[in-house]
């Protein structure tokens, strides 16, 4: 609970103190399946349960008798942050743009790390969606981008290129992927030395080069 109040505070001070444009959530999620099994965790989830868990973790792990309802109890955590921090901060600054950067695969995602983002679309709580869908395969890419702008449906879908490991023409291939599957849009990870030196020049030059 600190941890969330935190999170929230600080992001929407952002949005109220200062003029920005929008706030982006990177890495709202869990770690992995295994987090988080502390003793708070256990006492908060007994509550939520209305009774007392006689193995832990065990009764909330795979093929346990709570694993479902712990399922929904973690996402239910995270989901609650992006829904406080979406709120607050549009009431705050209204005009502002709240996006997540998210896992590819969300039927799977949201079990391992609690990230259900098909739901903060469907509920409006963001205003575009950016799966982090960096791999060297163009077919995995496209792939993956059909499905996603399914899941996110009314919300933009702006796919995440994983530059650091591409070519520059690999790049240019997948933002031409992005664009025939009209996502409207799409993010570039990561901006570094390289990226600012080869990259992003290359692309104003071309793909990116604005036409008057």
């Amino acid at each position: 609970p600190e941890n969330q109040k935190l999170e929230i505070d600080s992001m929407v001070e952002i949005a109220r103190r200062y003029p920005v444009d929008g706030l982006h959530f990177d890495y709202i999620r869990y770690p992995d399946a295994d987090h988080c099994f502390c003793a708070g965790c256990r006492e908060r989830f007994a509550q939520t349960l209305a009774q007392p868990l006689a193995h832990w973790p065990q009764d909330v792990q795979r093929n346990g008798p709570h694993h479902a309802a712990w399922l929904d109890w973690r996402r239910a955590h995270i989901t609650a942050v992006v829904q406080a921090v979406s709120q607050q901060a549009r009431a705050a600054r209204p005009g502002i743009r709240i996006s997540a950067a998210v896992f590819r695969n969300w039927p799977a995602d949201r079990d391992s790390i609690g990230q259900d983002w098909k739901l903060w679309c469907d509920r409006g709580y963001l205003d575009f969606v950016c799966p982090m869908d960096y791999t060297a395969s163009d077919t995995q890419f496209e792939n993956s981008v059909r499905r996603q702008t399914v899941w996110a449906g009314r919300v933009p879908c702006y796919p995440g290129i994983g530059a650091w490991e591409l070519t520059p023409d690999r790049v240019i291939g997948q933002i031409e992927i992005t664009r025939r599957l009209g996502t409207k849009g799409f993010t570039i990870f990561n901006y570094d030395a390289r990226a600012a030196r080869d990259l992003v020049p290359l692309l104003g030059q071309g793909i990116t080069q604005t036409r008057w």
